[in-house]
């Protein structure tokens, strides 16, 4: 008698039609459902290769998520909250973005307060990959207020740069607020000894332009693709707030944003 299930591949049986599967599944007590999708997703968890993990995730995490309200051992909740965050973001990177905001809920609920100190870089992860999707989902408010809390949870340049970036965005690209974003993006960058005034005088533009040019020296502007890339990781988050602000700073103020204007017959640096 047919049981079916087909052999697919080693050790991996799948049913041979949908209502087949759905037969089965109803001779499963209700109350039996979560473990047994909690099983299921273990199964898949520990015998899914590191390097297909992120490929099988959705199949993987479905089942996981499915028995989480049984899943007390504090271990195994961070790692599922892990896995969940590997989901969304996948989700997020193919523009499924409910998809996404289920997967990061469902991490995130798997954490506790006290994982801020426990668990701080994926429970921060999971609260800026929310953030970023109800921006993009038009949860303006929602974004705010969590990008709100994350600028004071943040715990190193990197994250605040990042969570000061998404701000600017929202500020700027969704709410039209572009004092406001220019002053978050100037605020960021006071903690890295970057001290601009939202309205800068002609003069201090000089001095700026001045001390480029010292640092130039005697090198030709094109010298500069010969550099080496730029890798170091607090200077690559620092660069995209300063990206960030380009634009809104241009209906700020011309001066923070737009190259200082020589005098009449004033002689223009060698370096520019």
């Amino acid at each position: 008698m047919s049981t079916g299930l087909v052999l697919r591949q080693e050790n991996v049986y799948t049913f041979l039609h949908d209502r087949v599967q759905e037969a089965a599944y109803a001779l499963i007590p209700g109350d039996e459902h979560p473990a047994t999708h909690l099983r299921i997703g273990r199964v898949l968890a520990t015998r899914t290769p590191a390097s297909e993990l992120e490929e099988k995730i959705f199949q993987t995490v479905n089942q996981l998520n499915r028995g989480a309200e049984l899943i007390t051992e504090r271990r195994e909740r961070n790692r599922v909250a892990e896995l969940n965050l590997i989901a969304g973001k996948r989700a997020k990177a193919s523009t499924a973005y409910a998809s996404a905001l289920t997967y990061l809920v469902a991490g995130r609920a798997l954490l506790g307060k006290s994982d801020w100190k426990r668990q701080y870089a994926v429970t921060f992860a999971l609260e800026f990959e929310l953030a970023e999707c109800e921006f993009l989902t038009g949860d303006f408010a929602a974004a705010e207020k969590r990008l709100s809390s994350l600028s004071r949870r943040s715990r190193n340049l990197v994250d605040k740069a990042a969570v000061t970036r998404l701000k600017v965005e929202l500020y700027y690209t969704t709410l039209g607020q572009n004092k406001r974003a220019v002053d978050v993006g100037l605020k960021f960058l006071r903690q890295v000894a970057i001290d601009w005034s939202r309205h800068p005088t002609e003069e201090d533009v000089r001095q700026e332009y001045n001390r480029i040019s010292e640092q130039l020296g005697s090198r030709p502007i094109e010298a500069l693709a010969e550099l080496p890339r730029m890798i170091d990781p607090t200077c690559r988050a620092i660069l995209d707030v300063l990206t960030a602000i380009e634009e809104p700073s241009d209906f700020v103020d011309g001066n923070l944003r737009c190259p200082y204007h020589r005098q009449d017959g004033e002689p223009e640096p060698e370096a520019w």
